[in-house]
This record gives structure tokens, sequence and C-alpha cells, in this order.
């Protein structure tokens, strides 16, 4: 359902959602977050085997940097922000 709610999102072309909607993220797969954002910019490895996917979003503003932590089985635990991300 949140899937298809949010199909219809480009990874360009909206702004980021408030912190509520991001956490309905929260015990999704990695793969889906790419359909729906996109490739990410990035992917960083850290400790205990997790990743942080890191998406640009000049969009918004071209300091604001959108960050999501996977854990070791692909799906999403985590998010943060960095920079001017919210208008």
């Amino acid at each position: 359902m949140l899937l298809a709610a949010l199909s219809g999102l480009s990874a360009c072309s909206h702004a980021p959602p408030r912190d509520d909607e991001m956490e309905r993220w929260f015990g999704h797969p990695a793969t889906e977050l790419v359909k729906v954002w996109g490739p990410p910019k990035s992917i960083v490895k850290l400790e205990e085997r997790r990743l942080e996917y890191r998406y640009p979003r000049p969009d918004v503003d071209p300091s604001c940097i959108h960050f999501w932590l996977m854990n070791r089985q692909g799906y999403i635990i985590a998010h943060r922000e960095e920079g001017r991300c919210n208008p």
C-alpha cells in the first residue's frame, strides 16, 4: 500500500517527506526505496555490515543530503538529513 501511494513520486521531482512519512519506510527492503527514489548517489559500507544510501537533493537545496540506513539484511532501519532539507 505504501509503495502504491509513493509510486507516482520520482527521485528528482518531490520535496522530502516529513519524519512521520519517512518512518513509514522502516522495515521495508532497500529495493522498494530504490524503485521510488531511484538509485542512490553512493552507498557507504558501515560497521556490522550495515549500508548507508546517500541521496543529494539539489532540487530542495544544494546543501540537502538525505541518508537511509540499511541493516545487514537490506531493510531500512533509520534515516537522517544534512543541510537545508526542509523548506
